[in-house]
């Protein structure tokens, strides 16, 4: 009998696919991504929409956010190109609610090189329903200033597939370059776990839009203008 059972059990083992993935209950089917640049610091609105996958009502419960600061390596406020540094976000003024205004967890905890904002949801969601719910916060971490520009690099990641991602940003200053390119807004997927950034350039200036870094541009003309001028004042000064 115990011969019986055991080639039982391992008949069923046998049978499963060895390439069998986990389950997927709930994704992320819309993350609407609002950015507002204001003076040095910015200011993030994350509208966030849980999707059940399954067949059964789920309770989300807690989830992640994930950030990650990615610069270039400085010797002293002189960036040294090709270089990459990563750092956890600094978050200020976090706050969570639902669509309804009804307040949900938050907190932030940063690890070595990078941060998660944990949020607690711990309402019922149907079978192919949907909730919605806002994570708001502020961070000087994700804009480099400048006296004529501004870079600002976003880091968009979460614990579960995000289907739809639309970043939108508002500012006074004049958007110049964005990597990857966008009009309006930029969409993208980003699959559970990763991190994916948008990069985008911002001028006080009314120059045009541009495939290549404005900043690098402008300042190269600048310094090709400066040693023109110097070659033609050296050279009057000859004759």
């Amino acid at each position: 009998m115990r011969w019986l059972k055991l080639a039982v059990i391992v008949t069923f083992l046998l049978l499963i696919p060895a390439n069998a993935q986990p389950v997927k209950v709930e994704s992320i089917s819309n993350y609407n991504m609002i950015i507002e640049v204001n003076g040095d610091v910015v200011h993030v609105k994350n509208n966030i929409t849980l999707k059940n996958l399954i067949n059964k009502p789920i309770v989300p419960g807690i989830g992640e956010i994930r950030l990650q600061k990615v610069s270039p390596q400085k010797i002293g406020f002189i960036s040294i190109p090709f270089t990459k540094e990563v750092k956890p976000v600094k978050v200020e003024n976090l706050k969570g609610y639902k669509s309804d205004g009804d307040k949900i967890e938050v907190k932030v905890e940063d690890k070595k090189d990078y941060t998660i904002i944990h949020y607690e949801i711990w309402y019922p969601i149907e079978p192919g329903k949907e909730l919605t719910f806002v994570i708001e916060y502020d961070s000087s971490d994700l804009i480099e200033k400048g006296l004529l520009f501004k870079t600002l690099k976003v880091p968009v990641g979460a614990d579960l597939d995000v289907e739809r991602l639309k970043l939108e940003i508002k500012s006074d200053w004049k958007i110049t370059y964005t990597d990857p390119e966008m009009s309006s807004y930029w969409e993208a997927s980003i699959p559970a776990g990763s991190i994916a950034f948008f990069t985008a350039e911002l001028s006080i200036l009314p120059l045009p839009k541009t495939p290549f870094s404005s900043y690098i541009m402008f300042w190269t003309a600048i310094i090709v203008l400066v040693v023109l001028l110097a070659l033609v004042v050296r050279k009057r000064g000859k004759t």
